[in-house]
């Protein structure tokens, strides 16, 4: 996807700004969109765009699919297909809309200032999916040296141009992701025609472990329920864990540890009771203070033939001052 205007982007951070903080209101007609680009606060910087100005942008948003216009009314209105079009996590589109409304910002400010689009538990969920975004192909944000006398450095987008060859060659080593929430519905629908959502690296397998389906773990037609998929999958992360002694009590003042910011599991086939179900869990993409897991669950009695695959994205976080710090060297080998 090229690379946007500074217009384009003031236009669809405004979309992404009033889908949330104006639902009643949303989609957004030409004036509406057109007042939201002209705001004098929370813009960084301040503009003032002509009708002629915004119409132009949305033409260049279209050509992109990160804009449709909504038929149906007597007026024109507007939305953004940002989280689809980049394929970003609703997490992470909040934070670029932060950053183009707002200029950049610390992974503090950004926590506070996007809480209207999406309100983060702590810094280092924050940071986490900066990282993320960092490492995407191509990076959709970086993070700027830290100025004389700042004591945090701060974030800045890149959706309207690199910030500098250099500074994308330093952050082209960080962890990408494919990510997604976690779904429902119907289990029995095929995934052939989707992409599956996993860890983009390669996937290292660091444990298996073998779950027996309870009938417990039934719903009325007598499969095991969406619910379930997510206590195997935890269940498994959780065992590795403690194999390796990076499960750790987050109220141990001092500790660190790992902490998910995201999950997903993709449900592909029915499981049903009796059996037992082989976990498989692997590892992939460690980055500066993140790395992402990934679970495939298959019958033993059926080996190879997968019925769910699910993971996360981990960020190792000092629980005491609520923020991501660097990987230690002894958890990285374990994930390298």
């Amino acid at each position: 996807m090229k690379a946007l205007l500074p217009i384009e982007a003031r236009v669809l951070g405004v979309l992404v700004e009033k889908q949330a903080t104006v639902p009643d209101t949303y989609p957004l007609s030409l004036n509406a969109l057109v007042a939201g680009c002209n705001q004098k606060t929370a813009r960084e910087p301040v503009m003032e765009l002509s009708d002629a100005d915004v119409l132009e942008a949305i033409d260049g948003l279209k050509s992109l699919s990160l804009l449709f216009e909504v038929s149906g009314s007597r007026v024109v209105r507007f939305e953004h297909n940002m989280g689809r079009a980049m394929q970003l996590p609703t997490q992470s589109v909040a934070l670029l809309a932060t950053l183009v409304l707002r200029g950049p910002q610390t992974a503090a400010e950004l926590r506070l200032n996007a809480d209207r689009l999406h309100h983060f538990a702590d810094i280092s969920s924050v940071e986490g999916f900066l990282d993320e975004l960092a490492g995407k192909t191509p990076a959709r944000a970086t993070q700027l040296p830290r100025a004389p006398g700042a004591r945090e450095a701060r974030w800045t987008h890149l959706l309207t141009g690199g910030w500098s060859r250099a500074r994308r060659r330093a952050t082209a080593g960080r962890s990408a992701r494919v990510c997604s929430k976690p779904r429902g519905g119907d289990r029995r629908r095929s995934l052939a025609s989707r992409p599956a959502l996993q860890p983009a690296g390669a996937k290292r397998l660091t444990h298996e472990m073998v779950i027996p389906i309870r009938w417990g773990d039934m719903d009325a037609m007598g499969h095991v329920n969406n619910t379930i998929y997510f206590r195997y999958l935890e269940v498994t992360r959780l065992e590795w864990l403690f194999k390796i002694g990076a499960a750790v009590d987050p109220h141990t003042p001092g500790r660190e540890g790992p902490l998910i910011i995201n999950a997903f599991c993709n449900f592909i086939r029915q499981l049903e009771f009796p059996g037992d179900v082989l976990a498989r869990h692997f590892v992939a993409n460690p980055g500066r203070s993140s790395f992402d897991t990934y679970v495939t669950l298959e019958r033993t009695d059926q080996p190879g033939v997968v019925y769910a695959e699910g993971g996360s994205k981990t960020v190792w976080t000092d629980f005491g001052a609520k923020r991501s710090v660097p990987l230690p060297d002894w958890m990285r080998k374990h994930l390298e």
